[in-house]
């Protein structure tokens, strides 16, 4: 065979072989210029390899107990939704500033488990990768309203609400009764006649925790008039009305009687010498304190419980460096749907964050204590107050709060701080 024959066949077979390869991409270039381009739109890409079979990168910040139910539900939601994951797991006390760190390098992988109330303040530096666009979407409109809210910014969706765990006033309905209350106070009266049985029964009136100052600002809301920090500083800083006045010595009067803990505290029905008759506490305590005597049928009405304004929401978030948003997507869809929420709430006592879900198991808890029905889980006007507070305006709220409630300040102190502060 003449040599220019020879260099024709090869030629040929070179280019059959080019064809037929399933490895080979003619796409390639035009695919990593395409993904340069949502790095330049994203800052914060991420570095890590970017290989279309890499497992999705997923962090989030549970206790061990809270991990271990998640572990397992993740896992099982990857293989149902045919994507692998790798599940990191950080501490809570350190969280916002690894990913503050990790976000500044590229480095913090595909799906975040982020509080809800800091979506907003990643989103706007650029972060986070809207779920408008995603699959995401067709579902975000089944969320509860208020959480929905905290994770819009700019008219976009940046977070798909995955749980909440409200704040919560609870009593024995016993102590309540012994004053003729059925329901838990409102009025200055009715917490001072409340107070006073604490006295007279040689116990403190009510437990907090003193390192989740949310808990005690949410309280202080509960009275007549509003005295939590930021309804504080909104009132008349010409003079002290007649209803601030009240509310100091209201809080003058409870201070003595308020007992902190390092932790939030359990409560149960029966009041014993060293618990006290009422709490500020999360729902999720109060359930996983209770959880088997609520599987029972028999109403379980000892303690009446009503929720504050505060929440503990956490959200599922993309980040902007991620290259596998389609997958990212598809596993928060898994996670976030009616039977996994139903599965986390029963597991892990915190409530879901689908409305549907969110009513049905309202009404089970309805029955089983003595809570008001109809009653809304959070305030908006909460979600709105967190929204436009700075970081440093509330980090400046907790200190007042935590101040007062350890009695280092007195209750004058405390509206003064707030009011003069600039």
């Amino acid at each position: 065979m003449k040599r220019r024959h020879q260099v024709v066949l090869f030629a040929v077979l070179l280019l059959s072989l080019t064809i037929l390869s399933p490895s080979f991409d003619f796409r390639g270039s035009q695919l990593n210029q395409e993904r340069d381009q949502e790095k330049d739109t994203f800052p914060g890409a991420s570095s890590r390899n970017e290989d279309a079979q890499a497992p999705l990168e997923i962090v989030v910040a549970l206790t061990d107990e809270e991990f271990q139910v998640f572990q397992k539900i993740a896992k099982e939601v990857a293989a149902s939704k045919m994507v692998e994951i790798n599940l990191r797991n950080v501490k809570p006390d350190t969280y916002k500033g690894v990913l503050d760190l990790e976000f500044s390098l590229g480095e913090n992988g595909d799906v975040v488990l982020l509080d809800s109330e800091e979506v907003q303040y990643y989103a706007k530096k650029g972060n986070l990768y809207p779920l408008n666009g995603t699959t995401l979407s067709k579902s975000l409109g089944e969320t509860v309203a208020g959480l929905r809210g905290m994770t819009e910014w700019n008219g976009y969706q940046w977070g798909m609400p995955f749980d909440f765990d409200p704040y919560i006033l609870a009593g024995q309905s016993s102590f309540l009764k012994k004053v003729g209350l059925e329901t838990l106070p409102h009025s200055k009266e009715q917490w001072t006649e409340l107070t006073q049985q604490a006295i007279a029964d040689g116990i403190p009136l009510i437990a907090m925790n003193i390192n989740d100052v949310y808990a005690a600002s949410a309280w202080l809301n509960q009275f007549e008039p509003r005295m939590g920090p930021d309804e504080v500083k909104r009132s008349q800083v010409s003079s002290q009305t007649a209803g601030l006045q009240q509310g100091i010595q209201l809080m003058d009067q409870i201070q003595p009687h308020i007992m902190v803990q390092s932790s939030h505290p359990v409560f149960s029905p029966i009041v014993d010498q060293k618990g006290t008759p009422m709490v500020v506490s999360l729902l999720s305590q109060l359930l996983g304190a209770n959880r088997d005597r609520i599987d029972d049928k028999d109403p379980f009405e000892q303690i009446s419980f009503e929720t504050l304004e505060s929440v503990n929401s956490r959200s599922f978030v993309i980040t902007a460096g991620s290259v596998e948003a389609e997958e990212a997507s598809r596993w928060i869809e898994g996670m976030t749907s009616a039977a996994i929420q139903v599965k986390w709430y029963q597991q892990a006592n915190h409530m879901p964050a689908k409305q549907q879900e969110l009513d049905l198991e309202s009404q089970k808890l309805a029955g089983h204590y003595h809570m008001n029905k109809g009653e809304s889980w959070f305030s908006s006007e909460y979600v709105q107050a967190v929204a436009a507070e700075s970081h440093a305006v509330i980090t400046y709220f907790h200190k007042i709060v935590q101040q007062f409630i350890t009695g280092e300040i007195t209750a004058n102190q405390y509206v003064d701080s707030i009011r003069t502060m600039n």
